[in-house]
Order: C-alpha cells, then sequence, then structure tokens
C-alpha cells in the first residue's frame, strides 16, 4: 500500500493498530469484517470501498435516522428536566446489549465446539457454488463483528452517562441503540441463513 511516495507494510501497520488498548481490538474485527472474512485478506487492510459497503453505509444511514429521531421526536425522548419519563436511550442500550452480547458469545463458543465436519459443510457449500458468498471464515467475522460492535456500545454508553444531557449525547445514545439493533438483525439472519442453507444442503442429500 502506498501513502504518497511512500510505500507502507500493511501487515505491519495492522501489528501496530493491534497494539493500540481498545481500538486495536475494534479496528482488527471491523477490517477483518469489511475484507468479508477472506483468509488471503487477514493481513491487508480493507479497501476504502469495502469500508463503505461493509460498515460505513450502514452507519451512515442509522446516523441520519438518529437525527431524525432526535430532531423531530424531541418531546419523546428523555430529558432530566423536561422530560424525565421519555425515552432513555442510554438506559434502554445498557439494560439489553448486556444479554445479547452474552447469547452472542455462547452462540459463537458452541460453533467452535463443534465437531470439523460442520466446518467442512460449511465451506463444501462455498466450493461446490451452491452459495459463492457462504463461507466458515465469512460466518466468524458476522459473528464476530456484531459481538465488537456491542462491547463498543456498552462503553460508550456508559461514557455518555457521566456527561449532562444535551442534543449531543441524545444523538450519540440513538445512533448507539439503533446501530446495536441494526447489528442484532444481521446476527439473527446469519444464524438462520446458517441453518437455513445447511438443511437445503442436507435435503438436496437426501432427494
Amino acid at each position: 500500500m502506498k501513502v504518497g511516495r511512500l510505500d507502507v507494510n500493511q501487515e505491519n501497520v495492522l501489528k501496530w493498530l493491534r497494539s493500540i488498548p481498545f481500538f486495536g481490538a475494534v479496528f482488527l474485527v471491523a477490517n477483518f469484517y469489511s475484507n468479508s472474512g477472506v483468509l488471503t485478506k487477514r493481513k491487508k487492510i480493507a479497501a476504502l470501498f469495502d469500508w463503505c459497503k461493509r460498515i460505513f453505509f450502514g452507519m451512515f444511514f442509522t446516523l441520519v435516522l438518529s437525527l431524525g429521531i432526535v430532531v423531530f421526536l424531541q418531546d419523546g425522548l428523555f430529558h432530566p428536566t423536561y422530560n424525565p419519563t421519555g425515552l432513555d436511550a442510554t438506559s434502554v442500550a445498557l439494560s439489553i446489549f448486556p444479554s445479547i452480547l452474552g447469547f452472542g458469545i455462547g452462540v459463537f463458543v458452541v460453533i467452535f465446539a463443534l465437531p470439523n465436519q460442520f466446518m467442512e459443510k460449511v465451506n463444501s457449500i462455498k466450493s461446490k457454488g451452491i452459495n459463492k458468498t457462504f463461507g466458515a471464515s465469512l460466518m466468524v467475522v458476522d459473528m464476530a463483528y456484531p459481538l465488537m460492535v456491542y462491547a463498543v456500545i456498552l462503553m460508550g454508553e456508559f461514557i455518555i452517562k457521566l456527561f449532562q444531557t444535551s442534543l449531543l449525547t441524545q444523538v450519540i445514545s440513538v445512533f448507539l441503540l439503533l446501530y446495536g439493533m441494526l447489528m442484532t438483525f444481521d446476527l439473527i439472519s446469519l444464524i438462520f441463513m446458517t441453518a437455513y442453507t445447511l438443511l437445503a444442503v442436507q435435503a438436496s442429500r437426501n432427494t
């Protein structure tokens, strides 16, 4: 990768970024997620197009939706002075995402505990052309990224709790809540499609 006239070693850059507390772990998972779990690209920084397609588009959509909610539905949001009974996005996120994170980690661990035949069957779906975008490595990153997002959301909402309620904190808290729900839908979809695809392959063998 070239930056101006400099030839940058991407592997060394990734190692340096990974050494940064908190940020390094998040970037590593997000980068591999942007690369769609392609093992040959695990030591490369994903292209900007891949970041936009896999991450930034969803973030931008969620941000626009969050701004719309805060601007047009302001009266329904929590404010300690003006609306103490309104929706507190921070409290909602802190109450639901720990359970989802625990469930997701449990499912993640169960997948690794399954026999090797399971991973082989998942990879065979892609190699046989049944689903070109499906594979074990893609399934792993598609589960790991939402789990990392949940962890970031919990930290972000905790930090927001330390500040006075303002327009900025409302936008950020609503954004984190909605983006976390978007990741939840993606995670449910992944689990469903994985099970459905495996069942379809099994049914095709029995016919």
